[in-house]
């Protein structure tokens, strides 16, 4: 008896599945996350591990399922978010620490030596007109902070401490975005963190580190403290606006004339 060959026994290469059933979800999900990542930045790294999971599915389920190049997709765009975002991040944190560094302990300095009577080392690491406080305005900026907040402790202790402080100041910064010059730092002090705001002249040549030319405290809430001494600055309660207290005046009522009295 002749034994009939079949036609499909010399192409053992032939895939038994010719097209994908679907389409892996795996791979689709990372290519999402991977462009989503160009604007929160934290999905990229989902979008890395779903592609490679994705691709480990793909090459084990022997044609069935699809979806390599949405999964090669995912993983570029993840890994080249990532490192867009990380430069960024980097960036951010490296100035953070720049600002502690440079801002912060020049003005821990200033306070320290103000709690220690050291009037003269304070004015040195300042600019006009701060620097031309007497020592009575130095004592009474002192004073006035120390009613809000009690004494300065120390600037923030690295990076950490650093955003945790301007996370517990957040709200009493807003009054003062964008105002050119203003530098807000947060400090510690007895009662917690304060916000100190570093002015410098914001058309200044000075080559160095800028000297302050005003320093303002503001306490939770929200009194200012001001050196070169304004006095404490409290709202006004119908307009919201603010006035020194010690330029407040007593007004006397207006003497009106006594009409002569006639015959």
């Amino acid at each position: 008896m002749t034994q009939m060959q079949s036609p499909y026994q010399d192409q053992s290469d032939v895939s038994l599945y010719q097209e994908p059933d679907r389409t892996s979800i795996m791979a689709i999900l990372s290519m999402v996350l991977g462009i989503g990542g160009c604007c929160l930045g934290i999905t990229s790294i989902p979008a890395i591990f779903l592609g490679i999971f994705g691709l480990i599915g793909i090459s084990r389920s022997k044609g069935r399922v699809g979806g390599t190049g949405f999964g090669i997709a995912g993983i570029l765009i993840g890994l080249i978010t990532l490192a867009l975002w990380g430069g960024i991040l980097g960036a951010g944190v490296y100035g953070l620490k720049s600002m502690e560094k440079i801002f912060g302990t020049n003005t821990e300095q200033v306070f320290l030596d103000l709690q220690a009577d050291n009037f003269d080392s304070a004015r040195s690491l300042l600019a006009s007109p701060a620097a031309d406080a007497t020592d009575a305005e130095l004592v009474a900026f002192r004073e006035g902070y120390r009613g809000g907040l009690g004494d300065f402790i120390s600037k923030t202790d690295g990076i950490g401490d650093l955003i945790s402080g301007y996370m517990a100041i957040g709200q009493l910064i807003q009054p003062y975005n964008g105002r050119p010059g203003y530098i807000p730092i947060p400090m510690m002090f007895d009662s917690g963190y304060g916000l100190v705001i570093y002015v410098i002249d914001p058309n200044g040549s000075s080559s160095g580190v800028p000297m302050p030319i005003e320093y303002i405290v503001i306490d939770a809430q929200g009194n200012e403290y001001h050196l070169p001494g304004t006095g404490t600055i409290l709202p006004m309660p119908e307009t919201g606006s603010t006035l020194p207290i010690e330029d407040e005046v007593d007004i006397e009522p207006e003497e009106l004339p006594i009409p002569d009295e006639g015959p």
